[in-house]
């Protein structure tokens, strides 16, 4: 019985293939495969939406962001864009929104919205946005701005509120710490205030402006105070005149 035992165990090693020495990638190589097969590897880190392009903290579907799509404000949720604490670059161009959207996050640098139904802006709209650098509103049907509206923005450096329906220099612009260029060409503003962009008594704690258009609205230009452009940094940053 003994003998039999001995002889079974080397039956079981001549059967063994002949040892070969193996490096430390072989090693890594099948403990990397060996769970293969018994779960699927979750994967490590983000994954970039299908047929979206991913850059850093932006992520651009269907062309565009979420342009050219058949969107109204009741197909965005409020507070939809919440749950992303990193996002900073938002545009929603050429749809059917009325109005900016609500809840929108406060990391946001840049919002575009170009090319919409936008009828005014609200001051509610753009609270809590206070890192929003450059807001986009251009190619819209705009008429008003809110008192206050600008306040919420207290970082914002771009404004571009050209093409719309505005009848007036909207409002907050003169109390305005950082904001440096501002596009009104292609509106209804027929007249300009000495202190609509610079403050009474302008001092070095406004940011100069380095950009101020104006062309195209009925305003006559030949009668805007000389003081009124007091905080711009040169004077050819300034377009006025009724052409295009």
């Amino acid at each position: 019985m003994k003998a039999t035992i001995i002889f079974l165990l080397l039956a079981q090693v001549s059967w063994a293939g002949p040892f070969q020495q193996r490096g430390l990638f072989d090693f890594l190589l099948e403990d990397e495969a060996s769970g293969i097969g018994e779960e699927e590897l979750e994967p490590v880190g983000p994954v970039c939406p299908f047929r979206c392009q991913c850059h850093l903290r932006v992520v651009q579907c269907s062309d565009l962001e979420l342009g050219t799509n058949p969107l109204k404000n009741s197909g965005i949720d409020n507070g939809a864009f919440q749950g992303m604490k990193k996002l900073s670059y938002i545009r929603i161009a050429d749809t059917d929104i009325t109005a900016i959207p609500q809840g929108l996050p406060p990391s946001l640098t840049e919002l575009h919205l170009d090319g919409n139904k936008i009828t005014k802006v609200d001051a509610a709209s753009l609270k809590g946005l206070n890192n929003l650098a450059k807001l986009g509103l251009s190619f819209n049907s705009i008429s008003s701005v809110d008192n206050g509206s600008l306040a919420n923005t207290p970082h914002l450096r771009e404004l571009h509120l050209n093409n719309n329906k505005l009848l007036k220099v909207p409002g907050g612009l003169a109390e305005h710490k950082y904001i440096q260029v501002v596009y009104l060409h292609n509106n209804n503003i027929s007249a300009v205030g000495s202190n609509d962009f610079c403050p009474p008594g302008y001092n070095t704690k406004k940011a100069s402006y380095s950009g101020v258009s104006l062309f195209s609205n009925p305003v006559q230009y030949w009668e805007i105070q000389p003081s009124t452009f007091r905080c711009v940094y040169v004077r050819s940053a300034i377009q006025l005149g009724n052409y295009k």
